[in-house]
């Protein structure tokens, strides 16, 4: 038996690889990359290494063969590119992936999406995976149509599929979120708390989108299954108090009105735009900080038997710390 993880460059597949390896002595974990040479931290784990892209057929095809499982973690998530990028990666990108699976003979295919696909405006109470689709971002969307071809192909195929829909996603080796919310604190900046910061925001750690995906493939019953994933949910306003208990940094707070939020937005993105400079503030953070958006998971917990270990302030803790050791604070 072969594993294939993608992504491993990221966090999440990071920590899947790595605990793979170590529940699977013995035997191959194979990781693709796109660069010639691994980093040193995923060097370190044992793993083998297989050149490949994701709109590469001809280098999937290569890497896939032997390959029992795979773990895609791969995507494409940086802010403020062009919309096309996001659907070449994440959608075509998961149909070369699939294909190449497919015509390898592969056996288990298990799949990170987003909670994004819901859209940055759900219903309101908890979030169940039934819930309507209203994407509106091009990454989400990607997402979306991306995590329907896998249960798609897993149909027409016969193989077993799963996927988990994690929201912000917190921990060691995050070089995204922690940062940038640390960032306020660390460099005295003012924190734009709009509408009072009350809307409840969920996060998980890192470790716990990796061991759900592995346990999911464990268990029959998530086959064919999606899965929302969380650790819990903390307001805008809780976030950054714990955030300023870990760094021993006094928030500094600029209450500002949704709306007045929401123009300094669409005013920043046109600068943006003329200057060809990433805008300090989008409409689309400032949606994202103003609606609550938290998760039902029974689904995992019933199906599965899945718990998240860490809780959100656990998994900022872990964030910080890290920070630390790699002296980017």
């Amino acid at each position: 038996m072969t594993i294939l993880v993608t992504g491993t460059t990221s966090a999440v597949g990071y920590f899947i690889a790595k605990q793979l390896k170590g529940e699977n002595k013995g035997k191959e974990i194979r990781a693709l990359i796109r660069s010639e040479k691994p980093p040193k931290h995923l060097d370190e784990l044992g793993l083998s290494f297989v050149k490949g892209d994701l709109l590469d057929r001809e280098s999937l095809d290569k890497a896939l063969e032997e390959i029992e499982t795979v773990y895609h973690v791969a995507g494409e998530a940086r802010e403020n590119i062009p919309a096309e990028q996001y659907y070449d990666v994440n959608h075509k990108g998961t149909i070369n992936i699939l294909e190449s699976f497919v015509k390898n003979g592969g056996k288990y295919f298990l799949h990170v999406s987003t909670v994004g696909v819901y859209g940055h405006r759900p219903p309101s109470g908890r979030i169940k995976e039934d819930a309507p689709k209203k994407t509106t971002h091009p990454y989400h969307r990607s997402k979306w149509l991306g995590e329907q071809e896998v249960f798609s192909y897993s149909k027409k195929n016969n193989f077993f599929a799963s996927a988990v829909r994690p929201p912000y996603i917190m921990g060691p080796r995050d070089r995204q979120m922690a940062p940038k919310l640390f960032e306020f604190l660390l460099q005295e900046k003012s924190i734009p708390l709009i509408n009072g910061g009350k809307c409840q925001l969920s996060f998980v750690h890192h470790k716990d989108v990796a061991r759900a995906l592995i346990m999911c493939k464990k268990s029959e019953k998530a086959n064919g299954e999606a899965f929302n994933v969380s650790g819990g949910e903390i307001t805008v306003e809780e976030l950054f108090d714990t955030l300023g208990e870990i760094s021993q940094k006094e928030p500094q707070y600029l209450r500002i009105n949704y709306y007045v939020a929401y123009f300094l937005g669409m005013i920043s993105e046109a600068i943006a735009k003329i200057t060809k400079t990433k805008p300090k503030i989008t409409r689309r953070r400032v949606m994202q900080f103003t609606i609550s958006r938290i998760y039902d998971m029974s689904k995992i917990k019933q199906l599965v038997g899945f718990e998240p270990q860490y809780t959100v302030k656990e998994a900022l803790e872990d964030a910080y710390n890290w920070m630390k050791k790699e002296k980017l604070v």
